[in-house]
């Protein structure tokens, strides 16, 4: 394949960067938990249905899950600095339109094209860290740290949110965007960002990309109106059907496209597919019990948004606080220990959860959560290390996609399963079954990750391009 490659620059400011990026990233993380508290407002407003309500929250996260790949190789195509503008600019147009829906259809559409936007701008964050940080030491430093800055938003989102809905109303969880993309783009004209040394010179398949957008809606679909209808309803079934055959579809079609989805030499990067199916177990076992956790809370409980938000704390604390931690046993242990030892812990949180009933004791559940959110604090980091190390340099902005696509379509699901089985008429079972269902998917994850073949990647990262590789020639054959 043949790639093109343009000048890197000279002075690059590695803290603007970080900057940058951590603000940016925080923002469209913090949109897939903040909503969930909110949910009940949102119903009360519009007059929403649960399956309305999942779709708030699944409509955002699917798309973004569907067109990360996409917004990956964009990413490597264009450059990651004109895509994360693009990203953000997008982002706080569309939150603009959400805060404004005037019922649940136009709040709906306007959470796609936030999931539009943020497909640009995560890849494109991801990327432009790498390029920051080329050399290894440096680099797993930066990510810690831009794990812990960035995915601190996905752990206080539903405290935020809480606060935000019982104060001003739910509408003012997107309007905050809007003073944060502002100054995220206002930082990032100052200059500073990274310029590709590197840049893959490749088409875009079109039809594999629809193709999997249709995929991933029909599983949605079918998820949640079963939920809903029942599973032998004639929505649900058309779903599942319209799933399997674009799923067919898509399978045939990558075969035989010139520019796949997925470069050959990117899937066959030794350990990187089964890191980004973990990432996948992991996030839809956590955010479907956020979800699932919501709705109980505010409709058995009948606490407040921000009683509800404040319950996710003794999650939300270690999910901040461990990253740079689990950077330092990572290097120690090797990342592969780690991400094993933070899914044992999330399962083991998630099972204690079976403890919480109508009269639970509000001690019990913070146990639960406190040890759930160790795990994700102490598996999120050194996942994407592994992920990153594994993919070949060139590939640093679809193999970044790939790993975001694969958390978020967890999201996707975790929202759609553990909410339909939350939603049973029995709340109290209804919760235990989502329980039950998270806890053997974290277990499933913790084998996946245990039996997975340690790779180079585990061992050590790849070796940085040079700062000079190609400029004597304009153009660089690589094999």
């Amino acid at each position: 394949m043949t790639q093109r490659t343009t000048p890197e620059s000279t002075d690059v400011n590695q803290s603007l960067t970080l900057t940058v990026v951590c603000i940016g990233f925080a923002m469209v993380i913090v949109d897939t938990t903040i909503v969930n508290v909110a949910l009940p407002a949102i119903r009360d407003d519009f007059g929403s249905d649960l399956s309305t309500l999942q779709w708030v929250v699944d409509g955002y996260i699917m798309v973004l899950a569907a067109l990360l790949l996409s917004g990956g190789a964009m990413v490597d195509r264009l450059g990651a600095a004109r895509m994360f503008r693009v990203g953000v600019a997008l982002f706080t147009i569309a939150s603009v339109l959400c805060g404004f829906a005037p019922d649940s259809m136009v709040l709906i559409s306007a959470r796609l094209v936030q999931g539009v936007a943020a497909a640009l701008l995560m890849p494109a964050a991801m990327a432009l860290l790498t390029q920051a940080y080329p050399e290894p030491a440096s680099k797993a430093r930066a990510v810690a740290l831009f794990t812990t800055v960035a995915g601190s938003p996905q752990a206080f989102g539903p405290v935020l949110g809480g606060l935000l809905v019982s104060t001003i109303g739910w509408r003012s969880i997107f309007f905050l965007n809007i003073p944060v993309g502002t100054v995220t783009l206002l930082l990032a004209s100052r200059g500073g960002l990274p310029r590709p040394a590197l840049r893959a010179d490749r088409g875009t398949d079109v039809a594999g990309q629809v193709l999997a957008v249709l995929a991933l809606i029909s599983v949605t679909g079918a998820l949640i109106e079963a939920g809903e209808k029942g599973i032998t309803s004639v929505v649900p079934i058309t779903a599942a059907v319209s799933a399997i055959v674009f799923t067919i579809a898509l399978v045939l079609r990558e075969r035989s496209a010139r520019s796949p989805l997925l470069p050959a030499k990117l899937l066959g990067a030794p350990g990187l597919s089964a890191y980004v199916v973990v990432g996948l177990l992991l996030f839809g076992a956590y955010y479907g019990l956020v979800f699932a956790l919501s709705l109980y809370l505010q409709q058995v409980h009948h606490l407040s948004a921000f009683a509800t938000g404040l319950q996710f704390l003794p999650s939300a604390l270690p999910i901040f606080l461990l990253p740079v931690i689990a950077g330092r046993l990572a290097n120690r242990w090797g990342p592969q220990r780690v991400v094993i030892t933070g899914l044992a812990t999330a399962a083991v949180g998630a099972l204690s959860l079976l403890a919480v009933g109508s009269s639970s004791s509000p001690l019990m559940l913070s146990i639960s959560l406190f040890l759930l959110g160790c795990g994700v604090g102490l598996t999120v980091g050194p996942q994407i290390t592994l992920v990153i190390n594994a993919a070949p340099p060139q590939y640093a902005g679809i193999a970044s996609g790939l790993l975001n696509a694969g958390r978020q379509t967890g999201s996707v699901l975790g929202v759609a399963v553990l909410g339909a089985l939350a939603g049973a008429s029995d709340r109290v079972a209804g919760l235990h079954g989502a329980v039950v269902t998270a806890a053997v998917i974290l277990a499933v994850a913790v084998l996946l990750g245990g039996l997975s073949r340690r790779s180079r990647s585990d061992e050590k990262p790849h070796r940085s391009e040079p700062a000079n590789a190609g400029r004597a020639d304009d153009t660089t054959r690589v094999s």
